[in-house]
């Protein structure tokens, strides 16, 4: 009789480890689906990068004026911007706008060659594609520059300026 309890035993566990597997068989297919579901709700917007309070709309597939490095860099190759800006007869160059897929980043340096210190201000840079339109308008600083000294201005953005072909900059006159 004894053995007769034993095997009633080891077929109530096998029959418990069979209903537990299926349960968990059963979860994950549910789960996956519910997963594949909110997968096809959630919109995908011109591989757009949401960091912090902005959406960065650097797309790293669009190589227009630039390149991407072997480091995931993207840079800019434009030609007319790679020869400087001439600005309030001084010359901006040194022009580098690279993007890492979340933000881009425009660097310049420009020497003060007007015999008189530079005092600084706000000025603005109009990123623009080679048919001329308008891709980023982004505000920043001009630099306090000594007479005969190098300043260096430095901008950032969510857009992707990288693929500039060409740039304005005006001086906020307010």
């Amino acid at each position: 009789m004894k053995k007769g309890k034993k095997i009633n035993i080891n077929k109530k566990a096998v029959i418990i480890a069979i209903a537990i597997i299926v349960i968990i068989i059963i979860a994950v297919v549910i789960i996956k689906n519910i997963f594949k579901k909110e997968e096809a709700k959630t919109p995908e917007v011109n591989n757009q990068i949401e960091v912090g309070d902005f959406v960065s709309e650097i797309d790293m597939t669009n190589t227009a004026n630039s390149e991407i490095r072997d480091d995931g860099m993207k840079i800019n190759t434009s030609s007319k911007i790679s020869k400087g800006i001439e600005f309030n007869d001084l010359f901006i160059k040194d022009i580098k706008i690279e993007s890492t897929g979340d933000m881009a980043t425009f660097n310049a340096s420009v020497e003060n060659n007007l015999g008189k210190e530079i005092e600084g201000y706000i000025i603005y840079i109009t990123f623009l594609d080679k048919k001329g339109n308008v891709i980023d308008k982004v505000e920043t600083f001009f630099p306090d520059i000594p007479d005969g000294e190098t300043g260096y201005i430095t901008a950032t953005t969510p857009k992707d300026i990288a693929t500039a072909y060409d740039i304005k900059i005006e001086r906020d006159m307010k």
